[in-house]
């Protein structure tokens, strides 16, 4: 054996061994002593590719090309080197280059078929990969692509046959298993989409995707501080990917931790500041800090968001910013929730000190409500068509236009109220005279994303209904009927929900009971906005319009907050209600 190849295997196994300076000095002297060896140069080049110097990397593997131009793994890492440096085009051709000096290799063959889908060419691409899991179906690599150019095609059930055959191949093989919790993310199967994410980054825990994709399931499951943990791993490799960081805002959000969240929004919207959803929920949570003028402002952005968008209507006239215009006729429209609807109404009034006519569109339930409402001069049902205005506005801005803080909200209760004969009707439905009369409702819509979250359901309520001396009635829309007869509560409630036809029957229930409990529903917005008693229940972190840390609501005089201590945990919120409906009672008594 020669000294030079004695050497060459020295260095080679210093590389092997991750010792690359030692080999580094190694494969130098060797070149110090043969200037033309090309192993040794394209070693060294390779060596330098390891350590990101693409161009360093490029120029030795050039040099070794020159010196022996027949050698395909030359050629091959070549194009892994451009590759990484985004030369998509140029990788290319030194793929190609390896393919005509060994043709049918199944290597060369996918590794093409990669750069061809970096070039932004899936249909070639395919046709690399397909051959390349022909030639050479225990080759990972090629099943992967294969998969890549599957999806990349929206041929998904393809793609996810190629990186399950590439996993069984390579088990881990952290870039598939990531495709796979991809593919089943996508499907809506979080279960196994979670499984596949955490077996990548098992397998590489520096792969920036699963940690940023398995935060967001975690997050939707509530799993708040495991996704928190997730986003910092995912922001240690990728620091400046805004959309991550506004993920997390949202997390720190939820976990009751605004300052956080807010600082997280800003350096997300630093990064991007066109994003609207991260616009709007930095919004939020400037409301639930209680800035409010910054919030408003801030809470216009969400026209531009996806949801928005897709209920946002192109107005002839433009929107009013609050000023007095004595000629004019204002359309208020509801863009949310009955709730909002209903919380909001409180400016109509205002409005109609300001404006010569003041419309009203809303949803069909509330048109009864809204058109007893002070100020209101006509109200237009959804979906109906709309007469001529000079001016619109959104309900949700109102607050802005008026340039409301927490000092200015207006707290004249009732602004809204219900004629006698319909209260009258109620009284006898109501029943329970002389006794004290408690309505109440144990879970929101299920059409609300937070559902879940903000409702305890009718088995938590328990607690209230062993309270002596209470007239209880049931004001439940959803499932009154299901949950009182599968928890065996008939004969503890009135039922009257399902008798409800729309929110002024509702109102008119209302003006027979001397206490609502809700949870964050519309119905606990309608009791406040009639200025009757009034007890919400709220989760750990509620909404951006309960503020925090408070038992009372600026919006609400006559309402009680009762906040979750223990997030998911109702048992000592209600534990609290029970005691002080119990000390009501007996006043009452």
């Amino acid at each position: 054996m020669s000294d030079v190849t004695a050497q060459l295997q020295n260095a080679i196994q210093l590389h092997q061994s991750g010792c690359l300076d030692e080999a580094g000095e190694a494969y130098g002297d060797i070149l110090r002593t043969d200037p033309g060896h090309a192993d040794a140069h394209h070693l060294l080049g390779l060596l330098a590719f390891q350590r990101a110097a693409f161009d360093e990397a490029l120029d030795l593997i050039d040099t070794a090309i020159s010196l022996h131009p027949e050698a395909t793994m030359y050629h091959s890492n070549r194009g892994r080197v451009l590759k990484a440096a985004g030369e998509n085009r140029a990788a290319v051709s030194a793929f190609a280059r390896a393919l005509y000096l060994q043709p049918g290799d199944p290597a060369t063959l996918s590794d093409l078929a990669g750069a061809h889908l970096d070039s932004g060419e899936p249909e070639i691409a395919m046709l690399f990969a397909k051959r390349a899991v022909e030639l050479g179906p225990d080759l990972a690599p090629a099943n992967y692509n294969h998969g890549l150019a599957a999806t990349a095609l929206k041929q998904f059930s393809s793609a996810q046959l190629a990186f399950e055959r590439c996993v069984e191949l390579a088990p881990h093989f952290a870039p598939a298993l990531f495709e796979l919790g991809r593919l089943h993310q996508a499907k809506n199967n979080d279960d196994l989409a979670e499984t596949y994410y955490r077996s990548a980054i098992a397998a590489d825990p520096a792969l920036f995707e699963a940690h940023a994709n398995l935060g967001n399931i975690l997050r939707i499951r509530s799993m708040l501080e495991e996704a928190v943990f997730h986003y910092d791993a995912a922001l240690a490799e990728a620091p400046d990917h805004a959309a991550v960081h506004g993920n997390r805002g949202v997390a720190l959000q939820e976990l009751g931790d605004p300052v956080g969240a807010l600082s997280a929004y800003d350096r997300a919207l630093l990064l991007d500041p066109e994003n609207a959803e991260t616009q709007r929920n930095r919004a939020q949570v400037l409301l639930q800090m209680g800035r409010l003028p910054e919030g408003w402002a801030a809470f216009e952005w969400r026209w531009k968001t996806q949801h928005f968008k897709s209920i946002y209507r192109d107005w002839s006239c433009p929107q009013w910013d609050g000023r007095i215009h004595a000629n004019a006729t204002v359309l208020v429209h509801a863009e949310q929730g009955f709730g909002d609807t209903i919380q909001f109404a409180r400016y109509l009034p205002a409005m109609a000190t300001r404006v010569r006519r003041v419309l009203v569109e809303c949803p069909a339930p509330l048109t009864k409500l809204m058109a007893w409402c002070a100020g209101v001069d006509d109200v237009i049902a959804t979906a109906s068509p709309l007469p001529s205005c000079d001016y619109h506005i959104p309900m949700m801005s109102l607050p802005g236009a008026f340039a409301t803080n927490l000092d200015t909200i207006p707290r004249n209760v009732p602004y809204l109220a219900v004629p006698s004969e319909l209260r009258d009707a109620w009284s006898e439905r109501v029943g329970g005279q002389g006794q004290f009369r408690v309505g109440v409702v144990w879970k929101g819509s299920h059409y609300h994303q937070r559902n879940t979250w903000r409702s305890p359901g009718l088995a938590a309520f328990r607690p209230l209904f062993d309270v002596q001396g209470v007239h209880w009635v049931s004001l439940q829309k959803d499932d009154e009927a299901s949950d009182m007869r599968t928890l065996r509560m008939t004969s503890k409630l009135v039922a009257l929900g399902g008798r409800l036809r729309d929110f002024s029957d509702t109102a008119a229930a209302m003006a027979h009971l001397d206490l609502i409990i809700s949870p964050d529903t519309a119905v606990a917005h309608l009791a406040g906005a009639l200025g009757r008693p009034v007890w919400l229940l709220l989760p750990h972190v509620a909404e951006w319009r309960w503020l925090m840390a408070r038992d009372d609501s600026p919006w609400y005089p006559t309402m009680r907050l009762f906040r979750q201590h223990t997030r998911g945990d109702w048992t000592e919120a209600i534990g609290r209600m029970a005691a002080d409906l119990k000390d009501v009672v007996g006043t009452k008594s």
